[in-house]
């Protein structure tokens, strides 16, 4: 299951561990149910490699102009504390699924 993350233990997780974690800036609209339920899977498939976060939607705002997030959804993959990736507009599995292989493959 996806864990609902704040501005302050977001900033916990990224310096206390070194694993890669995925994080997704979703609005609550049409779109939000869809996608929560595809980074649900990939948190379900993923659970012994990276760790899924959902960006609580009360703080979304802030946490878009830090991380110069120009729309939503967005995705992005943090290792070792810092942004390696991003993945931005709505996703369907097959592209969520390759957007963390392609991290994968290579580490």
């Amino acid at each position: 299951m996806v864990k609902t993350i704040e501005p302050q233990e977001f900033d916990v997780e990224l310096q206390s561990r070194c694993e890669p974690c995925l994080v997704a800036f979703l609005k609550r609209n049409e779109r939000f149910r869809g996608q929560t339920k595809i980074l649900d899977d990939a948190s379900r498939k993923y659970r012994d490699t990276l760790r899924c976060y959902l960006y609580d939607s009360d703080y979304l705002d802030t946490a878009m102009r830090r991380h110069l997030i120009k729309g939503t959804p967005t995705f992005l993959l943090f290792s070792g504390g810092r942004e390696v990736n991003r993945l931005i507009g709505e996703s369907d599995r097959e592209t969520l699924d390759e957007f963390i292989q392609t991290f994968i493959n290579q580490k």
